[in-house]
């Protein structure tokens, strides 16, 4: 991984600052907490959540944090509530497409300016910042492509509040922010699945009770399903469950 600062890009690692035993042991205890929390069915909101305000209760410098996804076909979007500045933040550097986020996603390297009032990189996006918000210093992580780019976004009150020591301890909540996304992705992916399949089997069973009921071959079954759905507009699978439940095709008619 390397750092890219105002001045220069050079490797880091999470080593290279010492952080006390027994802070890592509390941040260890509640990443784990977290792991179990959604692999016993929590909601990856609450767990992103609870991700970025630890972040800022942990994090020397750390004032405001967030989790923002950029969708292709959108505007970004955050993953996070109950901190207007990080929305705020984000969402600018989003419209004007300059700011530590977007560098942040083009190299998936972590992005430090511990001075916005001193930094060259992005002058649309520092001169909003400095005139409209409280945030001085930024640091963004790029920790998803799937669904959408996403990005951990920290911001310090202070121009000087986000060192590189800053940058070890956020290495650690960026991991586990990528892990949080890939997990939501594949919890979705789990669902949309189940519910195809399941759909899949209530047509299976219809055809099949149209097919003993008229002595008719399964092509001509299915055929009888989607006239149906096309002549009564409603989805395949919902006249497929009432055929099901009354052993025979609704006729659109109460009585």
């Amino acid at each position: 991984m390397a750092l890219v600062t105002r001045h220069r890009t050079r490797p880091i690692a999470i080593q290279e600052h010492g952080m006390a035993s027994d802070s890592i042991q509390h941040l260890a205890r509640e990443f784990r907490d977290l792991s179990d929390f959604l692999h016993e069915g929590g909601a990856p909101s609450t767990a992103r959540q609870r991700l970025v305000d630890l972040a800022t209760r942990s994090i020397s410098g750390c004032d405001w944090a967030g989790i923002t996804m950029r969708p292709t076909d959108g505007p970004a979007r955050s993953l996070t509530h109950g901190q207007d500045v990080v929305r705020e933040v984000d969402a600018f550097q989003h419209s004007v497409g300059e700011g530590p986020c977007l560098d942040a996603a083009r190299t998936h390297d972590p992005v430090l300016s511990r001075d916005l009032s001193q930094e060259e990189r992005w002058p649309r996006f520092c001169a909003y910042v400095l005139e409209e918000t409280p945030v001085r210093g930024a640091l963004s992580f790029h920790v998803a492509d799937i669904p959408s780019p996403t990005a951990l976004n920290l911001y310090s009150a202070s121009p000087t509040g986000l060192d590189e020591e800053a940058v070890a301890s956020a290495s650690l909540f960026a991991i586990h922010a990528s892990v949080m996304i890939a997990h939501a992705e594949s919890a979705q992916q789990a669902a949309t699945l189940g519910a195809a399949l399941t759909t899949s089997r209530q047509i299976g069973v219809a055809v099949g009770i149209l097919m003993a009921l008229h002595k008719i071959t399964e092509d001509q079954a299915y055929d009888l399903l989607r006239i149906a759905s096309n002549r009564l507009n409603r989805k395949l699978r919902d006249i497929a469950q009432e055929v099901r439940e009354s052993g025979t095709l609704p006729t659109g008619q109460d009585g």
